[in-house]
């Protein structure tokens, strides 16, 4: 065979080759757009799919998907009108007639099948936007400027990962002796394996200000940057790992008071200022069962009263993580219980009981795993004082015959609360010498007496410079401070 004859095999071997895993790149990037989508109206009554449309070329491709947000149009027909009672006026009947309107946004992603997608060596890379018909791009535009709001690009790997960096366009809008909003935008990047059980983001918002020129109240959030590394394997209700985040500083003001509020024309609010601001939250599943905890800490002010540090803690643990993913996914997929549906909030409280009737025999289930959440910590420190304030609720000792009584009477045999507060004494004078001047505390000299009195009475107990109570319900009885006050109603 001659060397040009080699060679044109060679080619052609080539171009068959790269044919094919065009083909099969182009497969299988449809394949897994038809599974995403398909998954869309499993998770929740309030998003779905109302149009898509997928045209596929050898090179390439274009998805066109409009999502629905909100009730869908058919969901009064799904669910019992609520009547009114007739003594109800007209603006009480519309107000629980009307559930919130639908919305729609059109997504359009131009796909390059692999292996050589866009020039780097991929299954696909994918470039999203928002699709707006006249009237919507003419609003973005009055936001967005002439910037896109939002674009994506994915690069999709053979083995079905992607990663994918979102950016969404500063925004502003200014209407003159009215409000003004300046966003700086957004940008994300998202990562996640191919078997959709991973999931790794990194998040940036620069900054946000919003004013009312009407009231003078301001709000200015600095920039906030966040990460996460999570495994969703058992579904995003129960997705495990760790999320950190840290916002700079959150500043509100309202020096003419709330206008909005009734009586609050005129009356300043305190400015709130809370710096460094750390956020932590972890969650776990060990033996079929979920805790998950978040930490809120940071510094700051409030009118000229310096936080040198505030810190709240809470959880939840031995949370039956079957049962509790199947309650989830039941509110999350009931149209009625998302307050859709003629009748409103009255049929979504309706829809709520007979939903909560079916899945009682679940929710007292899960007791028997001792679950408990709770505030397990709120503290303050300020001028050199530390106040705390905990509390936790759960259910101890559940028994499969505790099982079988009613749900009240198993809460009250076996319910569980603990709570605990410690004050500086030098701050309880203060919030009385602030609510002495509009009558609605008594004055700072009298409040040393009162809290004696409290204390001789075992509501409060004096601990040096603190005031400290403790209030603890288990097995049908109550403890004040460590002395038992006997079962509730004697």
């Amino acid at each position: 065979m001659s060397k040009k004859a080699v060679l044109g095999t060679l080619a052609a071997a080539i171009a068959l080759a790269y044919g094919g895993g065009t083909w099969l790149a182009g497969s299988k990037v449809k394949s897994s757009y038809e599974a995403a989508l398909d998954e869309v109206p499993k998770q929740t009554a309030l998003v779905r799919v109302v149009e898509r449309s997928y045209e596929r070329g050898f090179f390439g491709a274009v998805s066109t998907v409009t999502l629905e947000l909100g009730c869908a149009a058919d969901a009064a027909l799904q669910v019992p009108a609520v009547k009114p009672a007739a003594e109800k006026d007209q603006e009480e009947e519309e107000e629980t007639a009307t559930p919130f309107k639908a919305v729609r946004i059109t997504f359009r992603d131009t796909i390059r099948h692999g292996p050589f997608a866009g020039g780097t060596l991929a299954a696909a890379t994918i470039d999203s936007e928002l699709v707006f018909d006249v009237k919507g791009q003419a609003k973005a535009e009055q936001i967005f400027g002439k910037a896109k709001p939002l674009t994506a690009h994915t690069k999709m790997a053979f083995d079905g990962a992607y990663t994918t960096d979102l950016a969404v366009a500063p925004a502003g809008l200014a209407e003159e002796g009215k409000a003004r909003f300046a966003w700086q935008g957004a940008q994300l990047r998202i990562e996640t394996n191919g078997a959709r059980t991973h999931v790794r983001y990194d998040l940036t918002m620069p900054g946000l200000d919003v004013g009312d020129a009407r009231t003078g109240a301001t709000l200015k959030m600095g920039k906030l940057t966040s990460k996460a590394d999570m495994d969703k394997s058992a579904g995003w209700i129960l997705a495990t790992g760790k999320t950190e985040a840290r916002l700079d500083s959150l500043e509100f003001a309202a020096p003419k008071g709330l206008g909005g509020a009734a009586g609050g024309e005129g009356k300043a609010v305190p400015a709130v200022l809370l710096q460094d601001i750390d956020i932590v939250a972890e969650a776990t599943i060990a033996d079929g069962l979920y805790a998950s905890t978040g930490t809120f800490k940071g510094t700051g002010k409030i009118g000229d009263t310096k936080i040198d540090k505030f810190e709240m803690s809470s959880g939840g643990r031995r949370i039956h993580a079957a049962g509790y993913k199947k309650l989830a996914d039941a509110w999350m997929q009931s149209s009625a219980a998302n307050g859709c549906g003629k009748g409103g909030g009255k049929a979504s409280q309706a829809a709520m009981k007979v939903l909560f009737d079916q899945l009682a025999p679940d929710l007292k289930a899960m007791a028997k795993y001792s679950p408990e959440i709770g505030l397990d910590r709120m503290l303050v420190e300020i001028g050199g004082k530390r106040g705390e304030i905990s509390y936790t609720a759960g259910m101890a000792g559940v028994t499969d015959e505790d099982l079988q009584a009613p749900g009240m009477a198993l809460l009250m045999k076996r319910g569980v609360l603990k709570a605990s507060a410690r004050l500086p004494m030098q701050w309880l004078e203060q919030i009385a010498a602030t609510g002495a001047e509009s009558g609605q505390t008594p004055p700072p000299e009298m409040m040393a007496g009162l809290v004696a009195q409290g204390e001789e009475k075992g509501f409060v107990k004096r601990e040096g410079d603190d005031v400290t109570a403790q209030i603890e319900y288990a097995e049908g009885s109550l403890k004040l401070n460590g002395k038992p006050l006997g079962a509730p109603g004697q």
